[in-house]
């Protein structure tokens, strides 16, 4: 027992604490930690209920992309398989556009014409997350947040 308590302080003493909005005292840091875990288990199954989450999230090469379209959607600016392999360089060219292919083919993936003018070449199609595919991942990140502060509130870690 005293072995673990030990344990529980060093793990406890690096936590970066200052980066909450409230004070976690070593005595509800296992809650937060319980809480947590239980949060990231039921966010699996609201992410098993949207077949594009599943798809982008089933690896880490497809979450990668997934989140080069996504930025780019968000920021207005063009986002095609040359420039998602230039920020992604630790996979291949090939290997990047197979992937974005498949989700142009699966409809998770859109390729449109530039907005307004077109930058070096106009013959360039953004790829572009479905609609689908955003309201999906941005319904889980709300998930995640909701679920994660229900979790604090209800443990009372959160005073």
């Amino acid at each position: 027992m005293k072995k673990q308590k030990e344990r529980d302080m060093r793990i406890y003493s690096k936590l970066n604490l200052e980066k909450l909005p409230y004070n976690l005292t070593y005595d509800r840091f296992k809650e937060l930690g319980s809480g947590i875990s239980k949060s990231i288990l039921s966010l699996y199954a609201f992410r098993n209920r949207s077949k594009p989450l599943v798809w982008c999230f089933s690896n880490e090469k497809r979450h990668k992309i997934f989140m080069e379209i996504f930025h780019a959607n968000e920021e207005g600016s063009e986002i095609y398989k040359e420039e998602i392999s230039k920020n992604i360089p630790e996979y291949s060219y090939k290997t990047i556009a197979k992937i974005i292919d498949e989700g142009l083919d699966r409809g998770y993936y859109l390729s449109l014409g530039v907005d307004g003018t077109s930058g070096k070449d106009g013959k360039v199609k953004n790829i572009r997350p479905s609609e689908e595919l955003i309201t999906d991942f941005l319904n889980f990140c709300l998930e995640i947040i909701r679920s994660i502060n229900l979790k604090l509130i209800k443990g009372k870690i959160v005073k």
